[in-house]
């Protein structure tokens, strides 16, 4: 994974030497397993007084808005640590424990390390270094940060999100990304929770980061620094899923009993439990969620039918040239069920699946083939939008959005429905 963006190379130029490290040990026979979609898938806003939110990001900045401001680090410095959280699972009340990466503002000339992202195992050892995050720095001595939470892809990680994290909590935001438990990468290495566990597990699981967030990290001095009060969320392919599920849209458990008439699979197993389809029928969704991000959403008639009934401001963003989550599957008909004024759809015409993460130009190709044999065909070949080229021009649009839904910035409408971003012709954006 690369750094967040060139101009944030620019200010710290002692780190642009410190490239990717990524080695991996794969033994005989494993192969195969590691071909599995390792690495992807498949409101009014509560502060809006037109001149600033609640948070450590400050007010509105000025009454005009400057867009190259959305692609510089902000004035915080930017810690990054890794948090474990456990509550009770839904259909279950089993413990459940997630590994949260944390982005978030750090307190000035600390002394930290620069951090390092990792990832290992037996078979597997990746550690990349950070763009512009410090290792553990304590938090900075503001408080009531703006909250954001991000959900990974099928058989993704957490890790995905660093250009993200990176650039929010630089403007002084706290930003969450779960390794969804049973659904990450390492999972498939081995045995994956069945998809209908999956679709259970991850909204819950923002809902628990939420309440962490609010009263549950007693001895860390995250405690008490985030304003849960008004949370944004965003998260590629089944985390675009996830991203609609904490707004609000439920799971159509009649419909998908009823495809599983007759069916012996995992999910359909999983689904027979009464405890479980009790959990569905509860719905999702959080008062606290204010602002959505879905990117390349895995989405299905099975939730469609209620986008138009959230109620949130959603920036639905996509690439027309997606194969995993399609322009006629997904796309298209996300939008036309979004029903807010401050909708917005933003499309990347020579973007597909992989365009949103980093994996196009973290990984050596050879790597990338055993992590997705299909990447080149669905966002990393030639043909296709440059992604360490799109990457942070998406992050400046989460930002934007962020600041505009969550904090009040009414000045950003002029970036969010002005002319697009990036080089002419990358990105596309068309209003309700």
């Amino acid at each position: 994974m690369p750094d967040l963006a060139r101009p944030i190379r620019a200010r710290y130029p002692e780190r642009t030497e410190m490239r990717s490290l990524v080695s991996f040990h794969v033994v005989v026979g494993a192969t195969a397993i590691l071909l599995s979609s390792i690495l992807g898938c498949g409101s009014d806003s509560g502060i809006d007084n037109g001149t600033g939110g609640t948070g450590g990001a400050g007010g509105a900045g000025g009454q005009e808005a400057n867009p190259a401001e959305l692609f510089e680090p902000g004035p915080y410095e930017v810690g990054y640590r890794e948090l474990p959280i456990t509550y009770s699972e839904a259909g279950s009340g089993a413990d459940r424990t997630l590994l949260l990466r944390v982005w978030y503002p750090a307190a000035d000339d600390s002394g930290a390390d620069p951090a390092r992202y990792q990832l290992s195992n037996d078979l597997i050892n990746i550690d990349l270094a950070a763009g512009v995050a410090l290792d553990a720095p304590p938090v900075h001595e503001d408080s009531g940060f703006p909250f954001v939470v991000h959900s990974h892809g099928n058989g993704g990680e957490g890790l995905l999100a660093y250009p993200y994290g990176e650039l929010m909590a630089s403007h002084g935001w706290i930003l969450v990304a779960p390794n969804h438990t049973g659904n990450t990468a390492f999972d498939f290495l081995e045995t994956p929770d069945p998809f209908t566990r999956a679709a259970l597990d991850r909204p819950n699981d923002l809902v628990a980061i939420m309440d962490a967030f609010e009263s549950g990290l007693s001895g860390d001095d995250l405690a008490g620094k985030a304003d849960t009060s008004a949370v944004f969320v965003f998260g590629h392919s089944f985390g675009g899923y996830t991203t609609f599920a904490s707004g609000g849209v439920d799971f159509d458990i009649d419909a998908a009993l009823a495809e599983c008439e007759g069916s012996d699979s995992s999910s359909c197993q999983y689904l027979a439990d009464p405890d479980v389809e009790a959990a569905y029928r509860e719905g999702f969704g959080d008062p606290r969620v204010v602002a959505l991000a879905p990117q390349a959403p895995a989405t299905s008639p099975l939730i469609e039918s209620q986008i138009s009934e959230m109620g949130i401001p959603t920036m639905l963003m996509t690439g027309r040239l997606d194969q995993t989550t399609t322009q006629e599957s997904s796309a298209e008909p996300s939008w036309a069920a979004m029903d807010h004024p401050d909708d917005l759809w933003v499309e990347m015409p020579e973007g597909a699946h992989f365009t949103f993460i980093t994996i196009c130009y973290d990984l050596e190709p050879g790597i990338l083939n055993i992590f997705r044999p299909d990447a080149g065909e669905d966002g990393c070949g030639p043909e296709f939008i440059d992604a360490e080229e799109a990457v942070p021009v998406l992050a400046a649009y989460v930002l934007a959005f962020g600041r505009r839904h969550v904090l009040g910035e009414t000045k950003w409408d002029e970036v969010l429905q002005g002319p697009p971003l990036g080089n002419e012709g990358d990105f596309v954006v068309t209003l309700p």
